[in-house]
């Protein structure tokens, strides 16, 4: 076993992993004595991969929005006039780390996009001047602009598109280095950026494709072991000036992924069922940091597991134990810029804790509900409702009810601490 920050991160979540129901649940299905496969495991492994394929971002959608994407950055680079070396837009956020999901209703996806600048070869000295610049070339689209980022609406699409001011760290005006917000860690520095901080008025370190990266070289290292399972190989995707926005195909064996796109979908579905306002629901980052801290520890331990849903149920008891207490507050790190804290908000608004403590808990009722099936049907109707699919082809043809509605197992409220 390897000795790293998050192996020993894992350690100290295992110790405090008070709730192990899943863990009782898991050992008392019952195994086939001739395979030593549980008998229903590959209903199970069938399932998991059809909801995961229900949940991928329509197809037509997401052409649409990669050409409108494709689009919007052709134009940028056009209006700006800026030399075409000097300028690299990327997508960053769940479309960059393949875990885009749909959303369960009428909400709308985004593509996140970088446009990184090499301000040595452009005038673009001042963040404020440089992040204007940018939102008037997209004037064509009216953006609205965001802390960091410029967002663009779209009329009857399902998604929109949000670009990012960057320019590599590297560059930055050596007066305006020591007043930059945060410094890269040593993973992935190289691809190392400065946004613009508008509240600040400053350079505002961030990595997104190494944080990218990060995500990925995580999902490579293999702690599945199954003949239930075939590996697909996958594609890289050649890179432009202009990156293609990654296709969200995603097998069943690239466990990472598919943990972080079912529990996303989890929360979706528990916002959608009244749990919690979409509001204070986690965020994506903090849960794709959790998980592949997680994973990464569990890789670094070594860690095998014989079917998708024994890591499921790891990831998710985990978890919570992953976060850090420093100096008193509630941390978790961003694995690509030291110092940055993506839980910072849990620290001046405690509501946005409890919904996420509110949140694990509903998530162990659930995979333990799905773990008590008592018969292969009753085992595939549960995941289905447990993840809100309607119309997912499995091993066993969904029930009549549609399992459009379900009754939560126990009501969990959550202190109102003066928010609605």
């Amino acid at each position: 076993m390897t000795n790293t920050k998050y192996a020993t991160l894992v350690e100290v979540a295992k110790g405090q992993r008070k709730d192990r129901r899943l863990n009782l649940a898991l050992e008392a299905i019952a195994f086939d004595s001739s395979s030593g496969i549980p008998i229903s495991w590959q209903s199970l492994a069938e399932e998991l991969d059809a909801i995961n394929r229900h949940i991928t971002v329509n197809a037509d959608d997401f052409e649409e929005a990669a050409s409108d994407y494709n689009h919007i950055a052709e134009r940028l680079v056009e209006k700006l006039h800026w030399p075409n070396d000097a300028i690299r837009i990327i997508p960053q956020g769940s479309s960059s780390t393949k875990t885009l999901i749909r959303m369960p209703g009428p909400g709308k996806f985004d593509i996140d996009a970088v446009c990184a600048v090499d301000i040595s070869k452009i005038e673009a000295k001042d963040p404020i001047v440089f992040f204007e610049k940018i939102g008037e070339a997209l004037e064509d689209w009216l953006p609205s602009a965001k802390k960091r980022c410029w967002c663009v609406e779209f009329t009857n699409r399902r998604y929109y598109i949000e670009f990012t001011p960057s320019v590599p760290l590297n560059t930055i005006p050596a007066q305006a280095v020591a007043s930059i917000c945060y410094r890269p860690s040593d993973r992935y520095s190289d691809t190392a950026l400065a946004v613009v901080d508008t509240p600040t008025r400053r350079w505002k370190t961030s990595n997104p494709e190494g944080f990218s990266n990060w995500v990925s070289d995580q999902a490579k290292r293999i702690i599945l072991v199954s003949l239930l399972l075939e590996k697909r190989a996958m594609e890289a995707l050649a890179s432009d000036s202009v990156a293609p926005v990654p296709e969200q195909q995603v097998p069943l064996s690239d466990t990472l992924r598919i943990a972080i796109r079912l529990l996303k979908r989890h929360r979706d579905m528990s916002v959608q069922r009244g749990y919690f306002e979409a509001e204070l629901k986690p965020i994506s980052v903090i849960i794709v940091t959790l998980l592949t801290q997680c994973y990464e520890g569990l890789a670094d331990q070594n860690a095998r597991y014989s079917h998708p849903i024994e890591l499921l149920a790891d990831l998710a008891q985990l978890m919570p134990g992953m976060i850090e207490i420093r100096n008193g507050d509630y941390w978790i790190e961003n694995p690509t810029v030291a110092e940055e804290n993506f839980a910072e908000k849990w620290n001046t608004n405690h509501t946005l804790k409890d919904v996420f403590d509110n949140w694990c808990e509903l998530l162990i009722d659930d995979l333990q509900s799905i773990l008590s099936s008592t018969d292969e049907r009753s085992l595939c109707e549960n995941i289905r409702s447990v993840f809100g699919c309607t119309a997912v082809t499995g091993s066993v043809p969904p029930s009549s009810s549609g399992l459009a509605s379900r009754a939560p197992n126990r009501v969990h409220n959550v202190p109102a601490r003066g928010l609605a």
